[in-house]
């Protein structure tokens, strides 16, 4: 009887370990979920994606994209985290801020409808990082960031939400800059048409991937003046323009810079659930680090004018991790910066008004659109970029 015992006893743990030497059976099917609606740039980045990561998951499963949106973002986001399997079957895509929104607070009241800990979720890696310019008209007097420092540049915007503002109001605040902001105009497109016919000197927050994209002949004909970027690392096409992190006055003013220009490191990124057992997030890490240097994806993308500039799932959790540790005050000077209390001029308002129905006529005869890409009477701009 003890030597069946005994036996039994081997056998069983035998079953153990061999369970747990294995890798659980590979997911017939994955879903990517985007938090946003269909056709935007998020839409765009996932689906191009979901039709080449299979190749690279084990078992090469049939992978489907999901739109999913609602609240920003946080309708996906708060599934994600409470409610998806934990088995690999779903993976996630929202709006790159998004995982802040405990700091930021855009989208709730201290950021209580965020039901998530952003530093829990399996990250798997962004397609791409950006960097974002101010940049003024070749006319303008203010040509550097020096210049616009002691003079003052009006720039346009969409509204004091945008990243056209938020930058310009920040760049005030922590690098002395003077800019004045009309705000108002319809979207980015209308900026730029106003940036042209001089109804503004320029404009800031604008991204650089999505500018090369849309306005390529601004940099070829030397129509503009690149005064600043924001980010966390510099773009490699602008060796010379000078990084705004690099400028902050003091350690303080950079960590608000840190925190504000977070998303700008991940800025098309996708997670799993919480929960995702090690062997499988590795296994979906290591399958997007392939499939963002798979031939067939970036041709895919060169055709959709996405720009590829991938950033690997561990660095995405450890960005996410130091920003969500963020001390309370510091993220609060943030929240401040972010939203420019203080800064906002009681005149901007009236001014837009008056150069918007000024400009508005001439928007409405010149636009042209190429596949969600703008191009002002027609000019060609090649492969445009998806709009967010």
């Amino acid at each position: 009887m003890g030597l069946l015992l005994n036996a039994l006893r081997v056998a069983l743990v035998a079953a153990a370990l061999a369970f747990t030497a294995f890798p659980a059976k590979a997911q017939s099917q994955v879903a990517v979920l985007i938090g946003t609606t269909p056709g935007g740039g998020y839409d765009v980045y996932a689906r191009a994606l979901a039709r080449h990561i299979g190749r690279n998951l084990p078992g090469q499963p049939a992978v489907i994209a999901k739109n999913v949106p609602g609240a920003g973002g946080l309708t996906l986001a708060n599934y994600m985290y409470n409610r998806a399997p934990a088995d690999s079957s779903e993976l996630a895509t929202v709006q790159n801020g998004l995982p802040f929104e405990k700091l930021f607070q855009t989208l709730s009241p201290e950021g209580r409808n965020a039901l998530f800990d952003a530093t829990k979720f399996g990250w798997i890696g962004s397609i791409t990082q950006t960097v974002f310019v101010t940049v003024t008209w070749h006319t303008a007097a203010v040509r550097t960031l020096k210049e616009a420092t002691t003079q003052e540049a009006i720039l346009g915007a969409s509204a004091t939400s945008s990243d056209s503002y938020v930058l310009a109001m920040l760049a005030n605040q922590l690098l002395d800059t003077k800019f004045k902001v009309v705000h108002g105009y319809a979207g980015a497109a209308e900026v730029d048409l106003a940036v042209e016919n001089g109804e503004v000197q320029g404009e800031a927050g604008k991204d650089w991937t999505t500018l090369i994209s849309t306005r390529p002949q601004w940099i070829k004909d030397r129509k503009i003046n690149i005064l600043v970027q924001m980010g966390m690392k510099p773009h490699p096409d602008l060796k010379d323009v000078p990084m705004a992190i690099d400028l902050a006055k003091t350690s303080e003013d950079r960590s608000v810079m840190e925190v504000v220009f977070a998303k700008f490191g991940m800025s098309r990124p996708f997670f799993a659930p919480p929960g995702v057992a090690p062997e499988r997030l590795a296994a979906l890490r290591r399958a997007f680090d392939a499939t963002v240097r798979d031939e067939a994806f970036l041709a895919d993308a060169k055709r959709l004018g996405m720009e590829i500039n991938p950033v690997r799932g561990e660095d995405v959790e450890a960005l996410v991790t130091r920003i969500m540790g963020t001390p309370a005050a510091l993220a609060q000077r943030a929240r401040r910066v972010e939203a420019a209390i203080g800064e906002r001029e009681d005149h901007d308002e009236q001014k837009v008004q008056a150069r918007y129905h000024r400009v508005a006529p001439r928007i409405a005869q010149s636009r042209r659109w190429r596949g969600g890409g703008y191009s002002p009477a027609g000019r060609g701009i090649g492969a445009s970029r998806p709009r967010d």
